[in-house]
């Protein structure tokens, strides 16, 4: 859980066995269960998710292998912190480093040469973080097909270096408030470290040459949660859409397509030879989230207005197994929105002592397109009707 989640009080949703998630509600028995290559509990730390996932992969990276790391999540779900880390915590940026310069250390018989680069991509646009004045970057193809891309590289022998760099460029990263994060990330950001080696022994012999990218992607958004307008809206719609494109990109590698649309935005045509061919990827899922955040973001509002006398609907609208279920009606530790929208209504009423209320509800249900009156067992196969003013009706029972 991150600090904000801590300090307001809530409570972890899910349990994790192994490889293996499924929702904390002790009366959710036939719950879903979700599995993935690995599941960190809310204890785990970055040196944690290191050392059992990204440690293997800078292996292979300094065997020659091109090796991509994505922090990958909605806004404000701790990406930038497991690329970044904190003092108590380093990130893996910083134990990626060390990892390498260890490596270095120890190859007494090869030598190394280490550069490293960083981008952001804003609104579509490839800036040099590394030097501010290299800014609208353009993508360029060898007669391989390579990409090539003028940014700035910086020669980097030790830990320090590397980290100074990193910290330059985010000095000039976009970031900016939003309604659900003060420092939302508005761009997406490419570490990139290009390992050069050869043998010590050999004077012209050949250089062996890899990437590794360290990804901090700029959060998912939706409108109706950060309320953005103008430059704010604007920035969330390219960070949405390079996203979209991505996920396509990876769906398309992982069902063996031929064609893959990697020139659909500039995020995946710069990363296009570190996804496919001599390449290995890990994609670390960053989540946070409750129906206490949904209420109080967007249908809290709603029911202002419906208490005020506006009709007013709610849809939970998902694929199946996407948590559409959970939004309505949550579980002991995170109250869905039934429970906090009764909340509201009765405290509403509570609170007008110079008016008086009569609340009723129904509930049905369509099942193969009959309607099914959920209150009275007897009472099935409901007809609409229609009243003087055109309003959709039915008799079905009020509680």
């Amino acid at each position: 859980m991150i600090h904000r989640e801590v300090a307001d009080g809530l409570e972890r949703l899910w349990n994790v066995r192994v490889n293996c998630i499924w929702e904390a509600d002790e009366s959710s028995r036939h719950g879903e269960v979700y599995i993935f290559d690995h599941v960190f509990k809310q204890e785990c730390t970055n040196s944690d998710v290191y050392g059992s996932v990204v440690k293997p992969l800078v292996d292979s990276f300094m065997e020659g292998f091109n090796a991509t790391i994505f922090a990958y999540g909605q806004t404000s779900s701790g990406k930038t912190h497991t690329i970044l880390g904190n003092k108590t915590d380093p990130g893996l940026f910083q134990l990626v480093s060390n990892q390498l310069f260890q490596h270095v250390a120890d190859q007494v018989d090869k030598r190394y040469l280490i550069r490293c680069s960083y981008i952001e991509i804003y609104n579509e646009k490839i800036n040099d973080l590394l030097d501010k004045s290299n800014q609208g970057l353009t993508i360029r193809e060898d007669i391989k097909g390579n990409v090539l891309l003028d940014a700035r590289e910086a020669v980097v022998d030790n830990v320090d270096k590397v980290m100074e760099n990193m910290m330059q460029g985010n000095k000039i990263r976009r970031v900016a408030a939003t309604r659900m994060n003060e420092r939302s990330s508005r761009s997406h950001t490419i570490f990139r470290i290009i390992l050069e080696s050869k043998d010590a022994n050999q004077k012209d012999g050949p250089v062996h040459i890899s990437y590794l990218n360290l990804m901090d992607l700029a959060g998912s958004e939706r409108v109706s949660l950060t309320k953005a307008a103008g430059e704010r809206l604007k920035e969330g719609a390219n960070i949405n859409k390079s996203l979209s494109v991505l996920g396509n990109v990876i769906r398309q590698l992982s069902e063996g397509k031929e064609f893959i649309s990697y020139r659909d935005s500039k995020l995946t045509r710069l990363l296009s030879q570190a996804l496919g061919g001599n390449a290995k990827s890990l994609i670390i899922g960053n989540q946070e989230c409750t129906n206490s955040d949904v209420y109080g973001s967007v249908v809290k509002p709603l029911v202002d207005s419906f208490m005020e006398g506006f009709n007013a609907t709610i849809f939970a609208y998902g694929q199946t197994s996407s948590g559409k279920t959970h939004t309505i009606l949550g579980n002991k530790t995170d109250p869905g929105l039934f429970q906090l929208v009764s909340n509201q209504l009765f405290q509403h009423v509570a609170d007008q002592v110079d008016k008086r209320y009569l609340i009723r509800c129904s509930y049905i249900e369509i099942y193969n397109e009959k309607i099914n009156d959920l209150l009275d067992k007897s009472n099935q196969g409901l007809t609409i009707r229609e009243d003087q003013r055109k309003c959709a009706a039915m008799q079905g029972k009020l509680s």
